[in-house]
């Protein structure tokens, strides 16, 4: 539609156009071209995303999964627990299984998925530890595995595998080329082959 043609609609005596339109694009009903009223939404009352005005859509549940009654696709409210009060597991309110009458389902495990002993389906109890003391990862409460040995592997010590500290000298005070922190060896020289007294093997052999 051209500027002239928009500027030379006609319109009838009330105020619709030979498409049965308005000048602000709706018609007798009050819906535009697209099917929507003034509020966005369509004849059933549905917006374009298809929720009406109290935040349900056309199946019948919020954007969050719940129905008017409170209760999502399975059955289950927020809380977890059906129209009956059990959850997804046969579990009431008050802990009771459905099928055991007593706090362990079938297979032994409570409301909150623990075993008699504490432990869950996966074998770790609330602390995440299984029945030898170690977590998902292999460590234990203070960080080691059963090696005895922390997630940078250096042990309670603080020596790794190899016995070197992270300043990489052993409990002698030695590095991996055998100098210690003011760059002597075990015979008290330094890679240039000379001591303290910056004397070499040989002045030393001599004297």
């Amino acid at each position: 539609m051209g500027l002239f043609d928009r500027f030379s609609k006609t319109f009838d005596k009330f105020g619709y156009d030979l498409d049965g339109y308005n000048k602000n694009g709706y018609d007798k009903k009050g819906y535009n071209k697209n099917g929507y009223d003034k509020d966005g939404c369509d004849f059933d009352g549905y917006n374009k995303n298809g929720y009406d005005n109290k935040g349900y859509h056309k199946d019948g549940y919020t954007n969050k999964g719940y129905n008017k009654d409170g209760y999502n696709k399975n059955g289950y409210d927020k809380k977890g627990y059906n129209k009956d009060g059990y959850d997804n597991r046969g579990f009431y309110l008050d802990g009771i299984h459905i099928d055991t009458k007593i706090n362990f389902d079938k297979d032994g495990y409570n409301k909150k998925g623990y075993n008699k002993d504490g432990y869950d389906l996966e074998g770790y109890d609330k602390n995440g530890y299984d029945e030898n003391g170690y977590d998902s990862n292999g460590y234990d409460e203070n960080g080691y595995n059963k090696n005895g040995y922390d997630e940078n592997e250096y042990d309670s010590n603080g020596y790794d595998l190899d016995g070197f500290d992270s300043n990489g000298h052993n409990k002698d005070g030695y590095d991996r080329l055998g100098y210690d922190h003011l760059g002597y060896n075990k015979d008290g020289y330094n890679k240039d082959g000379y001591n303290k007294f910056n004397k070499n093997k040989n002045d030393v052999q001599n004297d």
